[in-house]
C-alpha cells in the first residue's frame, strides 16, 4: 500500500514538489507568524528575565510591567535591604514614553535607578557609561544606527533633550525598545521622591531560601505585591499573549486553509488522472477501503515531507530576518512545532476526503472499454 501510494506521488515529481511546497509555505506561515508574536513576548520581557534578581516587589494590584504603573512608597527599598537575607535590594523606577530618535517617535519602556547600582541598568554596555547625569540617557545601539545617531548626539525622552552617554545591546525589539535615565530625574518627571520605586529588585544572599525570604519581605513591605522573577515574565507575556491572540488566530486559520486546499487539490487531481489504475487494482482484487488507505497515504506523505520541509525553511528564515533586522526576534519554539502536528493531520485527512466518493463509485468494468 505504502509502495503503491509513493509510485502515484513520485510518478508526476512536479505535482508532488507543488503539494510539498504548497504545505510547506502554509507551515511557514504558521511558524513564522508565531515566532515573530513568540520574539514580541521575549522583547517585552528581556528586561525582567536579563536581572539578577528571583524576587519583585511592586505596587500592590499590580501584577505585570506591560501597560500598568507602580509606585511603592520612599522607605520601601529601605525596609527590603533591612530583610535577613537580602544581599541588594535596588529601587527602580519605571515609565512608559516615546524617544523621540532623528524626529521618530520610538515607543519606549524608561527604566532609572542610582548611578552605582549592582544591577537594574542596562545587562550588555556597547558603548560609553550606565552612570547617567541628569542630562544622559541610554538607548540600543541597533536605534542609534538606524536614525545614524551615537554617543554625544541628542534625543529627547519626556519632553526633555538628553545627550547619549552610552548604547545598550538587546534592548530594541519590532515593538518595544528600552532606554535608561537619571533617576533623579525621571522622579522630578514623575512627580516622587528620588528614593521611591515602581518596584524593588531583590537579590538574596547565598543559599537563603526564597520561600522563607519572601515571608519575611511581604511582612516587611505589606503594602507591595510580592513575585518570582519567573511568575513576573510569564504574567507580561500571558498579557502580550492576549493582545495578539485575535492576530496569530486569523493567520493560523488562513495558512491552515491554504494547506487543505493545496492536499486536496493535488490529492484529488492525482486520483482522477489515475483512475484507470485504480480500475485495474479494482478488477483483480483490491476493494475501495484498500483504494481508500492509499489516498490517505498519499495525503499524509505529501503532508510530512511539507512539513519538514516547512520547518526547515521557517529556521532559515527565522536566521536570515534576525540577521538583517536584528530588533526583530522570530522565535520558534518546540512545541509550537508540537503543537502544529495534530492539527494538520486533521487537515490532511479532511483534504484526503475530497476523492474518495469518485474512488468509491469508479467501475472497474469501464477501464477495460474502449
Amino acid at each position: 500500500m505504502f509502495k503503491l501510494a509513493w509510485h502515484n506521488l513520485t510518478h508526476e515529481r512536479t505535482r508532488l514538489a507543488i503539494s510539498v511546497g504548497g504545505v510547506a509555505l502554509a507551515v511557514l506561515l504558521i511558524l513564522i507568524m508565531a515566532g515573530v508574536f513568540a520574539g514580541s513576548e521575549e522583547h517585552a520581557v528581556a528586561y525582567i528575565k536579563n536581572q539578577p534578581a528571583p524576587l519583585w516587589l511592586m505596587q500592590e494590584g499590580v501584577a505585570n510591567m506591560h501597560m500598568s504603573s507602580s509606585i511603592l512608597p520612599p522607605d520601601a527599598v529601605v525596609r527590603a535591604r533591612a530583610v535577613e537575607g537580602v544581599r541588594e535590594a535596588v529601587g527602580l523606577l519605571y515609565a512608559n514614553a516615546g524617544v523621540d530618535v532623528g524626529g521618530s517617535l520610538i515607543y519606549s519602556y524608561i527604566f532609572a535607578v542610582e548611578n552605582g547600582a549592582p544591577f537594574g541598568g542596562p545587562w550588555k554596555l556597547a558603548e560609553g557609561t550606565a552612570n547617567l547625569e541628569p542630562d544622559e540617557a541610554i538607548i540600543d545601539k541597533e536605534l542609534a544606527a538606524r536614525y545614524g545617531i551615537g554617543l554625544g548626539d541628542t534625543v529627547e525622552i519626556l519632553g526633555y533633550d538628553l545627550t547619549l552617554a552610552g548604547l545598550s545591546e538587546g534592548t530594541f525589539g519590532i515593538a518595544t525598545s528600552i532606554s535608561f535615565v537619571n533617576k533623579q530625574v525621571l522622579a522630578a518627571l514623575m512627580g516622587v521622591p528620588p528614593e521611591a520605586a515602581s518596584y524593588i529588585l531583590v537579590q538574596p544572599e547565598p543559599g537563603v531560601d526564597l520561600g522563607a525570604l519572601a515571608d519575611r519581605l511581604r511582612e516587611a513591605v505589606p503594602e507591595a505585591n510580592l513575585m518570582t522573577q519567573e511568575a513576573f515574565a510569564a504574567s507580561d507575556q500571558e498579557m502580550i499573549r492576549q493582545m495578539g491572540a485575535d492576530i496569530l488566530q486569523a493567520m493560523n486559520i488562513v495558512a491552515y486553509i491554504v494547506g487543505l486546499l493545496v492536499i486536496g487539490l493535488t490529492i484529488y487531481t492525482a486520483t482522477l488522472e489515475r483512475a484507470r489504475e485504480y480500475g485495474v487494482l479494482k478488477a483483480i482484487g483490491a476493494n475501495t477501503f484498500h483504494l481508500m488507505q492509499v489516498v490517505f497515504v498519499q495525503a499524509f506523505i505529501s503532508t510530512a515531507l511539507g512539513f519538514a520541509a516547512g520547518v526547515g525553511l521557517s529556521y532559515a528564515v527565522a536566521a536570515l530576518v534576525s540577521r538583517l533586522y536584528p530588533e526583530m526576534l522570530v522565535l520558534i519554539e518546540p512545541e509550537t512545532l508540537l503543537q502544529q502536528i495534530p492539527v494538520l493531520l486533521v487537515v490532511t485527512g479532511l483534504a484526503a476526503l475530497l476523492p474518495l466518493g469518485r474512488i468509491a463509485r469508479l467501475d472497474p468494468v469501464s477501464v477495460f472499454k474502449a
